[in-house]
């Protein structure tokens, strides 16, 4: 009999990666995926499948217990905004909700977790099927040259990165000169990108860290495809990614789409947070 897994499923493409990487190890898979977010490829892919609405933690819980889950991943981006237009939860999410000491992704995410292990289900480290998508530490682009002012912006970034991430903020500062030029918050990295990119034009560096705690159960940082492209339209200088702790969605594209647009890709290892 195949060991049974749990997905609380998000925005593509991680929940379509991680159903077919855990078909491939041979688990059965039990998909609730959040109405608005879920695509009809992860539906396809799911072993079972049923949509909810955000807010429903009764009638998930429910869900899984009756297909004996215990042990369940968080994978795909649920956009942080939505905490605004939450209608249908429930008297458990509601209660969990008034207690939170600050409305953030972490606090959130962390209530929503303790509340799954008390009711007996264990929420595992999000990355379990995709351990190949982990960015490297190193120079994902040796022929990128770096200058010494890049450089300086490189780490000047990396320590501004790590202060919004303390803060629980955001995980992407996006720098230049010297001059942090936008920090993300809520809205995003893309659209803290073309934010920095209208306040300044071109040599733009790029920093994404994990959040506070280095937590892998959710909320792990992604870059992928999308995010390169658009930095090269804005003409970046730079990408730097945290290594281990960030996912690289289809490396090699992502490093080939740096490679073309003489974007110095990155993956740096923090050891002491």
């Amino acid at each position: 009999m195949s060991e049974v897994v749990g997905v609380l499923a998000g925005q593509p493409p991680l929940p379509e990666r991680t159903l077919r990487r855990a078909r491939e190890a041979g688990f059965r898979t039990v998909v609730a995926g959040f109405a608005g977010s879920v695509s009809r490829e992860t539906e396809r892919l799911a072993d079972c499948f049923r949509r909810f609405p955000l807010g429903q933690a009764e009638a998930v819980l429910r869900y899984f217990q009756e297909h004996g889950v215990t042990r369940v991943l968080m994978v795909g981006r649920i956009g942080h905004r939505s905490i605004f237009t939450l209608t249908g939860h429930d008297p458990t999410f509601r209660a969990l909700w008034q207690t939170l000491p600050a409305r953030t992704t972490t606090t959130l995410l962390s209530a929503v977790t303790d509340l799954f292990a008390r009711h007996g289900v264990e929420v595992l480290d999000s990355t379990m099927f995709l351990q190949d998508w982990l960015a490297r530490e190193g120079n994902y682009t040796p022929e990128v040259p770096v200058s010494a002012d890049l450089a300086r912006d490189i780490e000047f970034g990396w320590q501004k990165a790590w202060g919004i991430a303390r803060l629980d903020i955001g995980q992407t500062v996006c720098v230049r000169g010297g001059a942090v030029v936008a920090a993300e918050a809520m809205e995003g990295t893309d659209p803290a990108i073309r934010r920095a990119a209208r306040l300044a034009r071109g040599g733009l560096v790029m920093v994404k860290v994990s959040r506070p705690g280095r937590e892998m159960r959710f909320d792990v940082p992604v870059v992928g495809p999308r995010t390169i492209r658009l930095l090269a339209r804005r003409h970046a200088a730079a990408l730097v990614v945290e290594a281990d702790r960030t996912l690289l969605i289809d490396p090699p594209q992502v490093i080939e789409l740096a490679r073309r647009a003489k974007l110095a890709l990155w993956g740096k290892k923090c050891e002491s947070v």
